[in-house]
Formats: C-alpha cells, structure tokens, sequence
C-alpha cells in the first residue's frame, strides 16, 4: 500500500522487513515447489562434483604427502605460497603460458566471428528441410571424439617423404597426395612434425569441430526474430546482407557480447586432451601449454601439490579476466553478465 509523505507529494512504498522478504519468497517457493524438485539433481551434482572438490585445493598449499593426508601436510615455503613461487619463477613458464593464451585467441578470433557468420547464413536459408540438414550437417562434427580427431589428423597429415618424382605417392597422407599430384610441393612434408604448423592444424580442426555447435545458440536467438522486420526492411529496399547487419546482427548483439565475455573468461583453461595427442617433442616449443604441463606434471611425475597450485593460479586468472571483460561490456555496450 503506498503512503503519502505529508513533505511532499511523492506516494512512498513502505520498506519490506527482513520477515516480509522471507514470507514473500516462501510463498513463492511453496507456489513452485513442484519446479523445485527438478533443481535437485542439478544442486546434488554441483554440490558433489563442483563445491565438495573445493576443500582439496588447500594441497596447493602444502607440501602435500599422501601417507599424512591434506590436513597434516605440512604447509609450504612463503606463507604457504611456495609452490605458486616455484611456479613464476620456472624458465619456461612464461613460454607456456603465451602459448596458452595465443591458442585461445586464435581460436576466439577465428572460431567466435566464423559461428555468428553460419548461423546468420542458416537463417537466411529459405527451404526450411535444407536449413535443417546444414545445420545437422555442421554441428555433427562436436560429437566426435578428441582421440578420433587426432587420429584422423595423423593420417591426412603423415608423410614418408616422397618426392614427387617418384610418381607413387600410396605411402603418403591424403594432403600430402593432393599436394604432390598439384606440384605444390617436390616432397612430401610431415606437417605434424613441424612446429610452425602446430597452431594452424590445432585451430582448424577446432574450427571444423565446434563452427556448427557454437552457432546453435546464434540460430536459436535469430528464430526469435519478429519477421515483420525484414519485411519492412525488404519494402524500405534493404539487400539481404544489409538485413543480416542492420537486423539480424543488432537483435542477437546482447547475446552475442555474453559469449564474447564467457569465452574471454576461458582463456587460460585450454583442454590438454587435444594438444596431447598432436605434439610431439619437436613441436614443444609450440604445443606444450599449461595444461598439457600441469597433466606431465600431476599424472606423469606425481606432484599432485604443484600441479593443483598452477590450476588454481589458471583459475584466478580467469575470474579476473572474467570481471575485466564483463566491466568493459558494460562499459561499451549496456550488456554484461551481471
């Protein structure tokens, strides 16, 4: 019930108390109870898997023993800080963590732009069977494995070194074959053993994999779109593509600069399980990343405390990057995730 100042004549809503907000939000826990119930298994999941974990970073802490356990692990250097120091000074680490961070610019710069640009053709699509079969066709690829990938990769890309002369190029990749046979190249090259291919293989077949998933959430905010827009725009004279730019692109932007901001955010959380299977210790100077050395280090050498140190550095690096993109959203655009 509003209340009149008697100062002025501005209706004033009376504050709810602590016991008014608590009732209100009962009743609406107790209208959508049923709703409720369906956020358990969710909560029991992230409960389990995300929240109880959390406990055990304290390792990255200490000098972690498995015979005395994580609380009777005596702590570290520096404050506990010792394995973070160790981290920062390593010869290599920077190296690594450049790497890191170009592969997932790479990967944003060509992935992110290349998703809007598909789903906005998709849309544009008029044959609504067609649309359906590209947009199965494109995002099939997200469901086949990383090991499998990989593996493909090795064939197309493997080579004995056959020169062209030779005329018989059986024993070579398929890229390879094609390239000999164009006369582009006089000997076939074993593209997987060159460092200054590791980054174009790496990000192409994440372009080939994940182009088609990531633009489902384009194509999804798109068929909101009010039709009557693009009517009005084709009676204004307006050409397709400057539909899909005056149109299309400004009513998905909100959704747009929310990936952006989550995929900043995932800058320094690469997987490990694709640069793994493609590197090889020529190419190291390209492909070791710092997920790929947390994994040498915590599976392979056992350092289960130094390895948990440098993931909960990656960590807080991403939150950070997560405030700093999400303020400059807010900043520049109105949109932001919070």
């Amino acid at each position: 019930m509003a209340v009149k100042c008697e100062k002025c004549d501005v209706a004033e809503t009376p504050k709810v108390g602590v016991s008014g907000w608590f009732k209100k939000e009962l009743h609406k826990a107790k209208k959508g109870k049923f709703l409720l119930f369906l956020m358990i298994p969710g909560l029991i999941y992230f409960i389990v898997f995300h929240y109880v974990p959390i406990g055990g970073l304290l390792i990255a802490f200490k000098d972690y023993s498995s015979r005395l356990g994580v609380l009777q692990s005596p702590w570290t250097d520096y404050m506990g800080f010792g394995h973070f120091v160790r981290f920062l000074n390593t010869p290599d680490v920077w190296r690594y963590i450049w790497n890191t961070i170009a592969l997932s610019l790479l990967h944003i710069i060509w992935l992110f732009p290349l998703a809007i640009i598909l789903a906005l053709f998709i849309n544009e699509l008029r044959s609504v069977k067609f649309k359906k079969v590209v947009q199965t066709v494109s995002y099939l690829p997200h469901f086949v494995s990383v090991a499998a990938i990989a593996g493909m990769l090795t064939l197309f890309l493997s080579s004995q070194g056959t020169p062209a002369e030779a005329g018989n190029y059986m024993n070579e990749g398929i890229i390879n074959q094609i390239l000999l046979k164009l006369g582009l190249i006089k000997n076939g090259i074993s593209f997987l053993d060159k460092t200054e291919y590791f980054r174009t293989i790496y990000i192409a077949s994440d372009v080939w994999q994940g182009i088609g998933w990531s633009a489902i959430v384009y194509i999804a905010a798109l068929s909101g779109v009010d039709q009557e827009l693009y009517e009005a725009a084709t009676i204004d004279g307006a050409s397709r593509l400057q539909k899909m730019w005056h149109i299309s692109v400004q009513l998905i932007k909100p959704t747009i600069v929310i990936l952006l901001v989550m995929q900043v955010g995932k800058i320094m959380s690469l997987g490990s399980d694709k640069a793994l299977l493609l590197q090889r210790e020529v190419t190291y100077p390209k492909s070791q990343i710092l997920s790929t050395y947390i994994y040498n280090l915590g599976i392979g050498k056992g350092e289960f405390d130094y390895s948990a140190a440098i993931g909960l550095f990656n960590s807080g690096i991403n939150v950070l990057l997560v405030l700093i993109a999400n303020w400059v959203s807010k900043k520049m655009t109105d949109t932001s995730l919070w």
